[in-house]
Formats: C-alpha cells, structure tokens, sequence
C-alpha cells in the first residue's frame, strides 16, 4: 500500500480481548472499562461494542477527561471474567486538526494546569533539564516548525533509550526509565511528558492501539506496542491544537493511531480498573489486533 495522502481517511478495526482466570471463585466484582474510542478532529467511530462474559448490565459516563467509561459489576462466584471490545474507526492522516473546543478566557496557565503541573505518573525529575531539545519549543513557532521540533524530540528518545518490555513494570517511574536507559512505551511517554512539561508546554498522556502493517503493507520500519494498547503524548500549541508524538517509534502520530483515552498519566487512562473480593491468585492475558476494513480510493487499486 503506499502511502496517505495529506488529509486523507482510511477505516480500522480494532478487536481487545483481555481474560481473567482466578484459581478461586471470586465475587463482587466492581470495573471501569477505558477502552473505547471517542469522536474527535482525527478520528470518528463507525461501531462499537463491549461484550463481558459472564453476561452483565453494563452503564456509561463520561469521566472528566471527556473519556468514555464503561462500568459494571459482577456480584456471584465466578472464576473466570473475559472482556471483548471492538471498534471501527475512521482515522485521517493528519498530525493536528486545530483546537477541538471553543476559545477558554482564562489565562494560559489556568487553562492548562493540570497538562503543565507535576502527576503521579510524571513527578518532578532533575533529567528533564538534561534533554536539551525541549528549550527550543515555543508557541510562537509555526506548524511547521513546532511539529519538526517535536519530531526531532521523538527521534531523540528512539535513538537514546531503548525499547525493553523486561526492565520496567506498569508502577516504574520516570526515575527508573532514566537510570535503566530503557522501558515500554508507558514508559516513554511519562518521560516525554515530563520533559514537555518543564519547557511549559501543556502535554497529557494517551492511550490507544496503533496498526502494525503486515507484510506487503509496509509504511515504515516496524512498530513497537502493537499487539496491546499503545502510550504516546499529545503537546499542545494555541493555534494548531494537540500534536501526538510517539517516541517509542520516532514519529509523529498519524492515521496508524485509533485514541481511546486521554490524562495527565498513565493512571488517569487505565483500560481496565477493579476490584474483587477474593483471596485468589488472578492470571490476565491481553490480545489486541487492528486491521484496516477499507482502503481509501487513492490506494484501494494499489494493494
């Protein structure tokens, strides 16, 4: 397939499937779901569906971030919980669609508190000032120019540290990203946000599912985190909105990336939150597939 035009649509499909085995029967089972996909300037959902087994009543809200949350409770024993969610989005191939809400009158910083302060998963670290490229980041920079920046930035982290699943766990801090040299795509993103957040630059943590092509599909060097939810960062500028980085694959985020979820950390976005009563011990195993379910007509008679 070669490769999107400016501007262009391509349809995904996404399927999660996330299972729980205890050795126990368990009971009142209490879970949020953070695994849908919204409509925004990038993307507009086509379908979605979540199916729990065992069979439950699930609501909806959404939580102050504007995700979609899905809750549900599971009273009786049960010893097993599987959770299918599927979705098929539209995504464009564009880095930024400008701001998605309307003029905010308070000042800057008030607006953007939350994406500029300190967070759990992005405390105040000493490295930040150590990654030079981030002082070059202003909002009087142009399109153009923000975004080669930022893109510089993500070459930077590809290049310095490296991609290593078996270093790092889902609680590591930045701390140890920096002192391992090493980490997942959490990992990466928590550490850029911080970076982005000492030059001023309102940054918040996404997460999601990017497409892996197949062979025969290449647009690119192979892609890290596809197979389970991906991280990356959004960077905000006044007039061009969020521009999506994505360090663990050095680039900018584009119509690979289906969004479903956005906070100062990763533990504002986590797919999936509960509790059990229970003394059991819990295995989980975690499957995500994306696939592209229509071509756009500039490529359709290409592949």
């Amino acid at each position: 397939m070669g490769p999107l035009g400016a501007g262009e649509k391509i349809v995904l499909e996404v399927t999660h499937q996330t299972s729980f085995r205890y050795s126990n029967a368990v009971s009142q089972s209490h879970n949020e779901l953070r695994m849908s996909p919204i409509d925004t300037g990038l993307q507009q959902v086509l379908e979605r569906h979540i199916l729990i087994d065992p069979a439950v009543a699930q609501r909806e809200h959404r939580d102050h971030f504007g995700n979609l949350v899905s809750r549900f409770n599971i009273l009786e024993p049960h010893q097993q919980l599987d959770i299918t969610s599927t979705a098929k989005v539209e995504t464009t191939n564009a880095i930024s669609c400008g701001p998605e809400s309307k003029p905010d009158p308070r000042p800057y910083r008030e607006r953007w508190i939350e994406f500029l302060d300190w967070s759990n998963g992005v405390p105040y670290l000493e490295e930040y000032g150590l990654i030079p490229l981030a002082r070059e980041l202003r909002m009087d920079m142009d399109e153009d120019e923000f975004s080669q920046a930022l893109s510089e930035m993500a070459g930077y982290f590809y290049r310095t540290f490296s991609y290593d699943p078996d270093v790092t766990h889902v609680y590591s801090t930045p701390k140890d990203f920096f002192a391992n040299g090493a980490g997942v795509c959490q990992d990466m993103a928590h550490a850029l946000i911080g970076v982005l957040r000492q030059a001023r630059i309102p940054a918040r943590y996404v997460s999601g599912y990017i497409f892996d092509p197949p062979v025969g599909l290449e647009v690119g060097e192979s892609i890290r985190g596809s197979g389970a939810t991906h991280a990356w960062v959004q960077a905000w500028h006044e007039r061009f909105g969020w521009i999506g980085i994505d360090p663990t694959n050095n680039k900018l985020v584009d119509w690979q990336y289906i969004r479903t979820a956005v906070g100062r950390d990763y533990f504002d976005v986590q797919p999936i939150r509960g509790v059990f009563q229970g003394a059991t011990e819990q295995r989980m195993t975690v499957a995500v597939q994306v696939a592209i379910a229509e071509f756009p007509a500039s490529v359709s008679d290409t592949v």
